[in-house]
């Protein structure tokens, strides 16, 4: 790994502040004009990306931070977003708050912190939907090709009705019969 320059040790510094990779360049000193793409190709760079890691690995295990406490934290968070409180009213004959016999839930943190930890064991990986779309186009592809073997191979065989018919088998392993 090659070292870093002054510059782009403080760019790293300042990165790990925000990660606002501009923001990190114009405070290492980089021109305000040019910061977004000095900052990505900052970050493309193998030594600035290893000692960002670095840098966050020794801050989280100064804090005592993991992938443990980050689960622990957003299962409470969870679990207490999804505490039923009663609905408050103001009731004027009483001059006091009463429940109306309703119940709130903060379903915006329960969804919040239930997709983060999702996210986290993998039950929403992003590439999935591209890779079966991807997979699709494939398979139809193939189907295509398989159509045309067909076709031409029925030709053949009625272009030469004299002699024994060729024998080929095609397997299709989309399909459940094979022909």
């Amino acid at each position: 790994m090659s070292k870093l320059t002054a510059k782009q040790e403080l760019f790293c510094q300042e990165y790990i502040i925000d990660l606002n990779a501009t923001q990190a360049a114009i405070r290492a000193g980089y021109s305000e004009k040019t910061a977004r793409v000095t900052a990505s190709k900052l970050l493309t760079k193998a030594n600035i990306s290893t000692r960002i890691k670095e840098l966050k690995d020794k801050r989280a295990d100064k804090l005592e931070l993991d992938a443990y406490w980050v689960l622990k934290r957003l299962k409470e968070i969870s679990d207490r977003s999804m505490q039923a409180e009663p609905v408050m009213e103001w009731d004027h004959a009483e001059g006091k708050l009463v429940e109306t016999g309703e119940y709130q839930f903060d379903s915006t943190g329960a969804n919040k912190a239930t997709e983060l930890i999702g996210k986290h064991i993998g039950m929403f990986d992003p590439k999935l939907p591209g890779q079966l779309k991807m997979m699709d186009i494939q398979q139809e592809k193939v189907k295509a090709e398989i159509s045309k073997v067909k076709a031409e191979t029925d030709k053949i065989s009625k272009d030469d009705n004299n002699k024994a018919p060729p024998t080929i088998m095609i397997v299709d392993a989309w399909s459940n019969t094979n022909e």
